[in-house]
């Protein structure tokens, strides 16, 4: 690369991350801010001049020649277009690629990759994370929400409408089935949002999903009970995720896992192994929540390694 360093954009509906790297993807430099208001030509802008101001701290008369961006929700990563954000209102059918590479007069000054949050970061542990070395995996990621990406051959695979590998879309009872809707999945059982509202149901308005987790480990029945449920649901969601994909490897990340680790995986690990044939490796992310980002920047360089050599 000219510039010898690369970005990437974490862009979330609360905060931005945005992260310099060697092409190595060592992290020199990085910066955390909350999500600016305005419009996304507005908020995209504030970004990118963040980046040239983080790589002009890492070497004086620095620049970035490419960039990794990833955001919650439908990313069209050919045409560099975000389709819908979670939570981020008017963020339709937004041209990421044009308004990062500084392309409106035609004269294109960096170049742009694009994807969903949950598809980089399978992209990162495979670049410097859990997944190194293997070509069948799956990342999913538990947070407010559940995302999950998948990579099978080497390959990330996005599917014909970019929702391939979307677990949190799976129906996990007869009842969600019949009632239909995107409210009614395995999202709506375990992710962050359920438990919140189940934290605040147990243990009162002011609790927080964390308190519940350390209740059900503290042998409180009803929020043992919950956790155990969670536990299975998540192992069901596994099960039918090895039976499709075969993967080598699932590896578990996002800011829920980050707080739990084991102690809620480890169950789930026990559940899975009961019901497949095979005993599929769980495994934590090596990364952490510097999946995305780091993923990011792997899909950039990758990207520009191409329009090099096209």
């Amino acid at each position: 690369m000219r510039g010898g360093f690369i970005a990437g954009i974490d862009l979330g509906a609360t905060n931005v991350r945005v992260a310099i790297a060697n092409t190595d993807g060592e992290i020199e430099a990085r910066r955390h801010f909350p999500t600016p208001t305005g419009s996304p030509e507005d908020i995209l802008n504030k970004v990118s001049r963040t980046v040239d101001d983080l790589v002009r701290g890492v070497w004086v008369g620095a620049r970035i020649d490419a960039m990794g961006i990833v955001l919650p929700g439908m990313v069209d990563p050919d045409a560099g277009v975000v389709a819908s954000v979670a939570n981020l209102p008017g963020w339709d059918n937004v041209p990421l690629d044009r308004i990062l590479s500084g392309g409106a007069d035609g004269k294109q000054r960096r170049i742009v990759a694009t994807e969903n949050d949950a598809n980089a970061a399978a992209i990162g542990e495979g670049w410097t994370g859990a997944a190194r070395g293997l070509k069948h995996y799956v990342f999913i990621a538990l947070g407010t929400g559940i995302g999950s990406g998948v990579v099978i051959d080497g390959k990330l695979h996005r599917g014909a409408h970019f929702l391939g590998g979307e677990i949190a879309y799976f129906s996990m009872t007869s009842e969600q089935v019949r009632t239909g809707g995107w409210q009614h999945n395995l999202e709506s059982l375990v992710g962050g949002r359920a438990a919140e509202t189940k934290a605040h149901a147990l243990l009162g308005s002011h609790a927080k999903t964390t308190d519940l987790f350390d209740a059900a480990q503290a042998g409180q029945p009803e929020a043992h009970e919950w956790l155990t449920q969670v536990q299975e649901y998540l192992a069901m969601a596994v099960v039918d995720v090895c039976a499709l994909l075969d993967p080598e490897l699932v590896i578990f990340g996002g800011g829920v896992i980050a707080a739990q680790g084991a102690a809620l995986l480890d169950p789930v690990r026990e559940l899975v192994h009961r019901n497949t044939p095979v005993r599929t490796k769980l495994s934590v992310s090596e990364l952490g929540e510097d999946a995305q980002i780091i993923g990011a920047m792997k899909l950039a360089l990758d990207k520009e390694g191409v329009v090099k050599s096209a």
